[in-house]
């Protein structure tokens, strides 16, 4: 009896036990971070191709409506004396913005964009709203985990971005064609 108690009470290898686990666990966790850190610049990347769709939207002018209240001298007074029309922004075509950023998205699923290095597959056009002078726009994608963690049996994570754009005209000193300093 009291061999089997000594034998419990021995400490030695007690060390390797020790590092055994605390490598274990360091390893567990740089890669649970390596992990991690892919997932947040996938994110970041879906925001900024995100955030580029909604701006080439933004440049298709909608020339009707862009034109229609211009220059003539009964305006002029009118912004001078400060009762003119209020600028709501720049009128964009909806119809011709949702078309290109449709676009953008086949092409960069296609292609490869170079912000989708990290991995990001299945790009696509969630949500899509124009009002004529914003767009707003919502994307998904999955991103693949760098190492797979057997214990979690996550590989994959599927992201989500929104981003939205209005046109703004310069602040300018030009009033009307006239340079008022």
């Amino acid at each position: 009896m009291y061999r089997l108690g000594h034998k419990f009470r021995d400490e030695n290898g007690s060390i390797s036990i020790l590092t055994i686990g605390l490598f274990v666990l360091l390893l567990s966790l740089s890669m649970i971070l390596t992990d991690l850190s892919s997932v947040y610049l996938a994110k970041r990347s879906l925001t900024s191709m995100t955030e580029a769709f909604a701006q080439r939207g933004m440049r298709n002018l909608d020339k009707a409506a862009y034109y229609q209240g211009e220059f003539n001298a009964v305006q002029g007074i009118k912004g001078l004396l400060g009762s003119g029309e209020k600028d709501p922004g720049i009128p964009i075509d909806c119809v011709a913005g949702k078309r290109d950023i449709e676009q953008s998205i086949f092409t960069s699923a296609i292609f490869g964009s170079p912000m989708s290095r990290e991995n990001l597959t299945s790009l696509s056009l969630d949500f899509f709203d124009c009002d004529g002078f914003q767009i707003y726009l919502e994307t998904s994608a999955v991103a693949t985990l760098p190492i797979p963690i057997p214990f979690i049996d996550i590989s994959k994570v599927s992201l989500h971005s929104h981003a939205g754009a209005v046109g703004e005209r310069a602040k300018t000193n030009n009033l009307y064609g006239l340079d008022i300093g």
